[in-house]
């Protein structure tokens, strides 16, 4: 790369459109990137969806779900099969390895389904097949308030409301939740129906046959073609009630002799309250990939126009927006990008007391961060709080090469009293092959991230990405932009005013500088004298790590404070929707009551695929963590202890953060599921564990998802009676479903719009086990018995949610944890308490969730410093054609984990996925110093200096740039340390590793690294002694080649510093 920085330095004009280009390729890659919270993911995850209305989970179970399992099982790489099957809806989610393409993986199940449709009951609605969607939790949810009627409310946001929504760009799906939708409502009387001898299926039949509109053909008259239409639809709700059933004998038999016809309303599934009040929620979810923050800015115009139009009485406002976490964490990521930009630039000045030196250096971190863009948009990246933090830590970095360059031409300028330009040309040329070496080293580091396998992998990818496109950036501008300015720009040398006299600051500095510099020189040359005393000093620091990392906590994220969490109360099984809400709405008012950081709340029932009358979700907003002095995990601890540990003890009750991505599924800290054949002592064995798992200390909301209990009541077909009687047990289900759960037979037209016409059974004569006796089915020989005569009811319980893994039922045992305690250490506890159960043969627990991917996350650092060791030791073999300094520059490797694991104390942080990062970024940082010491010091010895000698100037000449670049990258990492704010605390999570890690290994591994350097440099001169070749220059050839070319030319042939190479 030195012939780039040669030309750039003779063409400026040619440097300068190199860097306009890097300019505008990013400029216009920003204006294409979209803006969310996380990257873009992509799960090889498939969800079949089958429902069934009013059929009980054991049934779907047998019917359905075990159909399903079995037919999907056949895809190939499928990595876990799991199912949920409650009341009338199973679900089967289909996990595949994550080479698996997506897309053909939900072509492949869909076709399998295909194949077993036939197999499934008649009722049954088509399965829906659909991959996994993480963006599927709603991005803004709107509150429709008025005094109007549920039903007018519900009918104006549907009608409108919902389509005027749907036609923004980029919105998949607006949900209303609240709302009771128009409906007509044929409510049976089963005593008029017993006395006429009419069944429900003859009621059905005359609606559906007499209501329709139908095509009837074409007529030709000549020239002309008129098409034919039956319009047989009931004009009005009262005609519905004056349809013919039969006639007998003059006498006619109507619909509303045996029913009362209603124009009403839906009976209400959902229902939703918004700090106390009742409304009607409409839920958006956008489209997969599409940018959130920018729907949400055309959503909210939308809503503003819509305000406009609104009826008197009606109020329409945003109750929830997820763009605003987004808005929020990227902005101050970006602040802080800045902020730390400005504070590196700070200590270029500090450092070199030119304004001057300043400006070159400091150019470099928007010429690098701008084009990063670029290539980001090429990449098919986002702009996301992953990405946002590798650029705000890529400051730090970007701008190190440039102050490599910089600091060694400022050297050649002041020290060897050169000209700018000949300075800029000889100086980038010396330093440029540790340049190239630390850059290149660096991009090592980070790309594994980039193919990092799991979870973890396909979230951090963007950051592996985002890091290296940086670094690659920035050494083309050290090469580039730097010299460039440098041969123009600076002054000195015997070309410097007053015959090389510097500047004021420059004096200023270096008058601070020098006492630190002769510091270290003297310490240096005592370590040297007693190698000892480092080596001890490096055992002493590595052996620390043992008991240190016993004291971290450990998890998978840090906790975030979000301003943002929600509460999960499920009522016993059987309680009504509106029992339900009215105790999560006591629950809602007492949190607003004495909590006095929230600032909403909102109730929802019914919101989720199951429509669950008896569980109930309160999304609880609470103030910015800038504005209140608790942190989230405290505010949430106090709801645990002052409001929801007084329900009543058979509620199930959790308070857990609000979800960052949609798809279902517990959000709780520790997750376990316990396998094994039988159901009952599945439930036992279950039941121990939860015991445990709640004496563990700071473990809170101990709960599974085996619910059982759910009331029932059986209908038992007496089969030979029935036979006797001419009754088909099929006509008993139909006339159950239409009678009890209502049946949909036909809809009614009206201002061009369809509204449903549901029949069924009026409340009365369904409430109860007798009213049900009332019931007559369908008789081929005495036209209708009553259903008791073949039915015998019992009343009995069983399951409301079977779950089930690889097509064995399971039973998911979850927790939280208090402010203080990690998942972690619950983890490791529960994994020991585990142990020492006895559970039966073929029983079994493992951890699942979060609890779970802890494991796998390490496992998947492991590798990615495997590897970036592994990359990093082979380019650095390559750049110094040496196989033992790449050894002595990666040995100071491991002298920061000491320090990075002090710096989670003292913060009082956790080790997860974020601090891994951090510690991964570390690495990177300090191996740069290593290489300006060893590759320094090979050019003095190369120069003719003595071994003690070369490494002590050359450290000492390295000084500078290295302590410049260590402070300018730490306060860099300022801001993201001490931010407040939401989200913040993965951004700490990061820079607390790599500022405390870097700051206090700062002093040892600049001095263990020379003293490596020597101990390796006399074992290889051992080694050579004891097994190198004894050759003579005459046999090895050599001398030919002296001969022929000079021995300067054989001197740039031979490996740099042969006799200490390996």
């Amino acid at each position: 790369m030195q012939w780039l920085a040669s030309i750039c330095v003779r063409k400026p004009v040619l440097a300068s459109v190199l860097i306009l280009l890097i300019l505008v390729l990013g400029g216009v890659g920003y204006s294409k990137l979209t803006v969310d919270r996380f990257p873009k993911l992509d799960f090889p995850t498939v969800v079949v969806v089958t429902r069934l209305p009013g059929s009980a989970a054991e049934e779907m179970e047998t019917d359905i779900t075990d159909k399903v399992e079995e037919a999907v099982n056949t895809v190939a790489g499928i990595d876990e099969l799991s199912s949920i099957t409650s009341e009338g809806v199973s679900t089967v989610i289909i996990t595949f390895v994550l080479e698996k393409n997506v897309d053909v993986a939900v072509q492949e199940v869909r076709d399998r389904i295909n194949q077993i449709a036939y197999e499934l009951p008649k009722d049954v609605e088509t399965p829906i097949v659909q991959k996994f969607d993480p963006d599927a939790v709603p991005v803004i949810i709107l509150s429709l308030q008025s005094n109007r009627p549920v039903r007018e409310i519900t009918e104006y946001a549907d009608r409108v409301l919902r389509r005027r929504l749907e036609t923004v760009q980029g919105v998949g799906q607006v949900s209303l939740i609240g709302g009771t939708k128009r409906q007509v409502n044929v409510w049976l009387d089963p005593v008029k129906m017993r006395a006429a001898g009419v069944s429900a299926a003859e009621v059905q039949r005359a609606i559906a046959g007499q209501n329709m509109s139908l095509p009837g053909g074409s007529i030709e008259t000549g020239p002309q073609n008129l098409t034919l239409r039956l319009r047989g639809r009931v004009t009005s709700v009262e005609e519905m009630g004056q349809l013919v059933l039969r006639e007998n004998g003059g006498n006619i038999l109507r619909v509303q002799d045996v029913a009362r016809v209603e124009d009403g309303q839906e009976e209400a599934t959902t229902a939703a309250r918004r700090d106390g009040n009742p409304a009607v929620l409409l839920s958006i979810r956008k489209q997969s990939g599409e940018n959130t923050v920018s729907l949400v800015q055309e959503v909210r115009r939308r809503v503003g126009e819509l305000n406009s139009t609104l009826p008197p009485g009606y109020t329409l406002d945003v109750v929830r927006d997820n763009s605003e976490t987004t808005i929020t964490s990227v902005h101050a990521v970006q602040e802080h990008l800045i902020l730390g930009a400005f504070f590196a630039a700070l200590v270029v000045l500090l450092f070199l007391g030119s304004w001057r030196s300043t400006v070159i250096s400091a150019l470099a971190i928007p010429v690098s961060i701008i084009g990063t863009f670029g290539m980001m948009q090429m990449a098919g990246l986002n702009l996301n709080t992953i990405s946002l933090l590798a650029l705000a830590l890529a400051v730090g970095i970007v701008i190190d090469d440039a102050i490599v360059v910089l600091e060694n031409i400022h050297r050649f300028i002041h020290e060897k009293k050169l000209k700018p330009f000949p300075a800029a040309i000889l100086a980038t040329k010396e330093i440029g092959l540790a340049v190239l070496a630390t850059t290149l080293s660096l991009i090592a580091v980070f790309l594994p991230v980039a193919f990092m396998g799991g979870i973890p992998g396909r979230f951090l990818a963007s950051f592996g990405w985002t890091m290296a496109f940086s670094i690659a950036v920035s050494l083309v501008v050290s090469f580039t932009l730097t010299p460039m300015l440098c041969a123009r720009w600076l002054v000195g040398g015997s070309a410097g005013p007053d015959h090389g006299r510097k500047p004021l600051l420059e004096r200023i500095t270096d008058k601070v500088y020098t006492p630190i510099e002769r510091t270290y020189e003297r310490a240096l040359r005592w370590v040297m004298a007693h190698r000892w005393v480092a080596v001890v000093a490096s055992v002493a620091a590595l052996g620390s790590c043992i008991p240190m990392a016993k004291s971290v906590p450990a998890g998978f994220l840090p906790k975030s404070d979000e301003a943002q969490f929600q509460v999960s109360i499920r009522t016993p099984e059987g309680m009504s929707m509106e029992t339900t809400l009215l105790e999560a709405e006591r629950v809602a008012r007492e949190i607003r009551e004495t909590i006095p950081e929230t600032t909403s709340t909102l109730v929802t029932i019914g919101d989720n695929t199951d429509k669950t009358p008896n569980v109930a979700a309160l999304f609880i907003k609470i103030v910015n963590p800038d504005q209140r002095t608790d942190t989230q995990d405290d505010i949430m601890n106090r709801v645990r202890r002052d409001i929801t540990s007084k329900l009543p003890k058979e509620y199930r009750v959790s308070v857990t953060n609000a979800p960052l991505f949609g798809g279902g599924g517990t959000q709780a800290a520790v997750q376990y599921v316990v396998r094994g054949p039988d159901f009952d002592e599945l439930g036992k064995q279950a039941t121990i564990l939860m015991e445990k798992l709640k004496s563990i200390n700071g473990v809170v909301d101990v709960d599974s998802n085996l619910i059982i209990g759910k009331p029932e009541v059986s209908a038992y077909i007496n089969r030979s009676r029935a036979a006797d009687l001419g009754v088909q047990v099929s006509d008993v289900a139909t006339t159950m479903q239409m009678v009890v759960g209502g049946l949909e037979v036909s809809n009614y037209a009206e201002a061009g719009n369809l509204y449903d016409v549901r029949l069924r059974a009026e409340r009365s004569a369904r409430d109860s086990m007798e009213a049900l006796s009332q019931l007559t089915v369908p008789s081929t020989r005495l036209g209708a018995v009553p259903l008791t005569d073949v039915v015998t009811l019992q009343r009995e319980e069983g399951p409301s949610q079977i779950n089930r893994m690889n097509r064995q039922r399971q039973i998911m045992i979850s927790a939280n944890t208090v402010p203080g305690v990690s998942t972690g250490q619950v983890v490791e506890q529960f994994n020991k308490l585990i142990a020492d159960t006895q559970l039966p043969p073929g029983y079994s627990a493992a951890p699942a969730g979060m609890s779970r991917e802890i494991g796998r996350t390490f496992q998947n650092f492991i590798v990615a410093f495997a590897m970036a060791f592994v990359f990093m030791y082979l380019i650095l073999a390559a750049q110094f054609g040496s196989w033992i300094h790449p050894i002595t520059i990666l040995l100071s490797l491991p002298l920061t984990v000491p320090f990075a694991l002090i710096s989670l104390i003292i913060f009082r942080q956790q080790l997860d996925m974020y601090s891994m990062l951090g510690l991964l970024v570390l690495f990177g940082v300090v191996k740069k110093n290593s290489i300006l010491q060893i590759d320094h010091t090979n050019q003095l010895r190369g120069e003719g200096l003595p071994r003690l000698e070369a490494i002590v100037h050359g450290s000492k000449d390295r000084l500078r740039p290295i302590l410049m670049t260590t402070l300018s990258f730490v306060a860099g990492m300022l801001p993201l340390l001490f931010s407040r704010g939401v989200g913040a605390s993965f951004n700490q999570a990061t820079a607390g590793v790599v500022v405390g890690g870097q700051t206090l290994s700062l002093a040892l591994t600049l001095l263990v690294t020379p003293v490596a350097y020597s101990l390796l440099d006399d074992a290889s001169a051992w080694f050579k002694r004891k097994f190198g070749s004894k050759r003579t220059p005459e046999e090895t050839g050599e001398a030919e080649v002296e001969r022929a070319y000079g021995g300067d030319t054989l001197a740039e042939l031979r490996p740099a510093h042969g006799k200490e190479a390996a």
